[in-house]
């Protein structure tokens, strides 16, 4: 924030000259000296830049020799030049006062409008913007040859809405290059200026001043608004006392809206209840939560590690989804499941098989649990591919849907008839020697 003399300059005679031009994001607000030291009488003009012309807070005044004048407040946006003027040599202007922000307002303060008037025809000045409370001065300039008269008025709504009661200034008049200042004029959201002047006059009205908003604080509210830095030496409570004795700095009774980015550089954030995030969240140490923690949008973690402390973990979805970035096999090449323990338990999948490799072995806790292929039971406890595992081939009756063991059926090729009472070898069926031979 810029504060005291803002610029002074002694401008070569004739051409308009740039005093001071308002820093981006800022109000400037200050006062213009004009001393002479020249012998010669010298007028001189203050104005600002409106594209290619000049709008006039002084025109063509007289200042002679060891004379000072100053200006009333002069309001200076961003970007906006203050431009004087001078007749003669060794005459030097002085623009002094001090910077403030204007970023978050919709409607820059600083010059706001300009109007000329050559007859009795009201105009409308300036109008507060919606939602705007405004403090304005109204510099009058008479630019014709002859003295002009004035009328000023305040309506409560635009100017078809103004009428004789609304008048701050009845025709009063202004001399040939004079200039009448009226400060401070209040206007509320909706309300205008108004001017005009007399048949075949010449008047400027340059309208400049500070608008105020909600989001910047209103003067009339109670509403303590803080635009640039600000420093606070002891602990601050709001709502309630600060908390001296714990050193609590900042202590705030009722909710606290952070529309920023909110940064924790030192020991941590703890956080009693529920924290809701709209915005991101900086926080350069480890932070603690002693209540649940609601994340309504996606969670992404970019650490090298993710530690979970806890004994279980819920999923309302019914899928975990493993290297989702990947694009190729050799990128999740043994990907899978760990168990620590005295040695790992894994569940891997590897490409050198395209297949999952277990490192311990399968239990089932049913003897109904089968290994299915396609839908397909191929393995239970006591079946393969539906056929039971026999131990026993009956003499009598033997089965088509069951795999006899190699001594089931070597009982069955060696076994005594009843009508001989002697061992005879029996002819065996293909497939059953050869399953037995698989599972002996």
């Amino acid at each position: 924030m810029a504060f005291g003399l803002l610029n002074s300059i002694i401008p070569s005679p004739g051409p308009v000259t740039n005093l001071y031009q308002g820093p981006n994001n800022k109000l400037t607000v200050g006062k213009i000296t004009v001393g002479s030291k020249n012998y010669n009488p010298s007028r001189i003009q203050i104005g600002y830049r409106d594209g290619n012309d000049v709008r006039y807070f002084e025109y063509n005044r007289y200042v002679k020799y060891g004379e000072v004048i100053e200006t009333d407040n002069i309001f200076i946006g961003a970007g906006q030049e203050l431009l004087v003027r001078s007749t003669e040599p060794d005459v030097n202007f002085l623009y002094y006062g001090q910077t403030t922000n204007d970023i978050i307002n919709p409607v820059r303060s600083g010059v706001l409008s300009h109007t000329l008037s050559v007859d009795p025809t009201k105009q409308a000045l300036f109008t507060a913007p919606v939602g705007s409370e405004s403090k304005v001065t109204v510099s009058i300039c008479n630019l014709g040859p002859d003295p002009a008269t004035v009328k000023l008025g305040l309506a409560n709504g635009d100017i078809n809405s103004f009428d004789s009661t609304e008048y701050l200034d009845f025709g009063f008049q202004i001399g040939p290059g004079q200039t009448y200042t009226r400060p401070d004029i209040k206007l509320g959201a909706g309300q205008s200026l108004i001017g005009f002047s007399n048949f075949d006059s010449k008047v400027t009205f340059l309208c400049h001043g500070k608008l105020y908003y909600a989001v910047s604080g209103l003067p009339t509210s109670d509403d303590f608004i803080v635009l640039g830095n600000s420093r606070i030496d002891g602990n601050l409570g709001i709502g309630r006392t600060a908390d001296h004795a714990n050193d609590k700095r900042l202590d705030v009774l009722g909710n606290t809206r952070i529309t920023g980015q909110l940064d924790v550089v030192q020991n941590g954030l703890n956080v009693d209840g529920h924290v809701n995030v709209g915005l991101g969240i900086s926080v350069t140490t480890k932070s603690y939560f002693s209540s649940d923690v609601d994340i309504t949008g996606s969670l992404l973690v970019k650490g090298a590690n993710t530690d979970i402390e806890s004994t279980s973990i819920r999923m309302e979805g019914p899928k975990i989804e493993l290297g989702y970035l990947s694009n190729s096999d050799s990128a999740v090449n043994n990907g899978g499941i760990q168990l620590k323990g005295t040695t790992n338990k894994e569940i891997l999948w590897k490409s050198s098989n395209d297949k999952w490799n277990l490192t311990h072995g399968l239990e089932f806790p049913s003897q109904s649990d089968t290994i299915s292929i396609n839908s397909i039971d191929v393995l239970t406890r006591d079946t393969v591919l539906g056929n039971t595992i026999s131990g026993t081939i009956s003499v009598s009756s033997p089965t088509v849907n069951s795999i006899p063991t190699d001594n089931a059926v070597a009982d069955y090729v060696t076994t005594t008839t009843a009508t001989d009472n002697i061992k005879t070898s029996k002819e065996v069926q293909i497939h059953s020697f050869y399953m037995s031979q698989q599972w002996m």
